[in-house]
């Protein structure tokens, strides 16, 4: 997420907590992917989820970073997707995810990401990308284009979609089953809390304005607050899932707060967060997982084991049998066929009698 005018280790840590709604459960990071890019992938189908690299060094003095490559394995094949997060707009975006776009191709077309260098005349492969805007800004439509003019003479458009998130509400993520994007609703407080920063009126007249802003606030987080517990009980939302989210809306307000609000205020909508939820519940459902974890192992160890002792139990019988034909003088092809061992295991069989 680029923010300016703000520190490193501040945009550093935004940039964190946006990534960590992109590595919520699988069924959760599917579901984003289908809603985002009107995909239809079923969990059965999506084999495994990687993140891929997001820095590409251009030369020692030159690197762009990305936000987020993903790379779905399904029956149907291996799919790239590329997002962007971004509050504000300017014209070079449409540019920086072109170089975005370009470098990952690149890195797939050497085989640098998965090891594997593609043979004869390389292929640059664009992944499916997005840019998901925050903050209103009705500049910005629902793609990203520039005119790209080839060596050939053949001129092409590159285009980007655009979500333009600010005019989501809970519910319309809810029903475009954008689950992983709730927490992400006080960012749409931000703008207005920044204007009221920098104008120049009289601080009480601020201080006025702010507390009106943070009531808006709070009726988000009610709103937000509200779908992820619908969301729970139709058991859409796991407790781990809800765990995350509620810590990323809680570390965004405590950004928001930090350097728009007060102390008390703080306090407040963390409390409200706080008992969203009872604390011991998702303890419980954390142990509660960590015990299936451990059933579904020992159910699939005794099933191996029960799959490999009858497999020994077999390899006996089939061994015993063998044997005993040799001890007859049958002919060791006759016993090949008749047991299904190789010929190389009849002949052991035959020296050790």
């Amino acid at each position: 997420m680029k923010l300016p005018n703000r520190s490193a280790k501040e945009k550093l840590k935004l940039d964190q907590m946006m990534r960590v709604l992109f590595r919520l459960s699988k069924r959760l990071t599917i579901q984003l992917i289908n809603g985002l890019f009107d995909e239809h992938f079923s969990n059965e189908e999506v084999v495994s989820i990687y993140y891929g690299n997001s820095e590409f060094v251009m030369d020692k003095y030159d690197r762009i970073v990305g936000d987020l490559f993903l790379k779905l394995v399904t029956a149907r094949g291996t799919f790239q997707y590329h997002f962007e997060i971004q509050t504000l707009n300017d014209q070079s975006m449409a540019i920086r995810m072109f170089r975005y776009g370009f470098e990952k191709a690149v890195e797939l077309a050497l085989g640098t990401e998965d090891g594997k260098r593609s043979k004869g005349t390389p292929l640059l492969a664009f992944p499916r990308q997005i840019v998901i805007f925050l903050e209103e800004n009705e500049e910005i439509g629902d793609e990203l284009t520039f005119r790209l003019l080839l060596p050939d003479g053949l001129e092409t458009v590159y285009t980007v979609p655009v979500l333009r998130y600010w005019t989501l509400s809970p519910r319309d993520l809810q029903e475009r089953r954008l689950f992983a994007l709730l927490p992400l609703q006080v960012f749409r407080s931000r703008k207005s809390m920044r204007s009221i920063a920098k104008s120049r009126r009289a601080d009480d007249e601020k201080r006025r304005l702010f507390a009106q802003e943070f009531e808006r606030l709070k009726i988000t987080i009610e709103q937000t607050l509200d779908v992820i517990r619908d969301l729970h009980h139709q058991r859409l939302l796991r407790l781990g899932d809800i765990d995350r989210l509620l810590q990323v809306l809680d570390n965004i307000l405590k950004y928001l707060y930090k350097n728009y609000g007060d102390h008390q205020q703080t306090e407040e909508v963390s409390q409200m967060i706080k008992t969203f939820i009872d604390p011991e519940v998702l303890k419980r459902g954390r142990e509660q997982g960590q015990k299936e974890g451990m059933q579904k192992g020992m159910q699939q160890g005794m099933q191996k084991g029960m799959k490999q002792g009858m497999q020994q139990g077999m390899q006996q019988e089939k061994n015993a049998v063998a044997r005993k034909l040799l001890k007859l003088g049958v002919d060791i092809g006759t016993i090949v066929e008749a047991t299904g061992l190789s010929e190389e295991e009849v002949l052991k069989l035959g020296k050790k009698k």
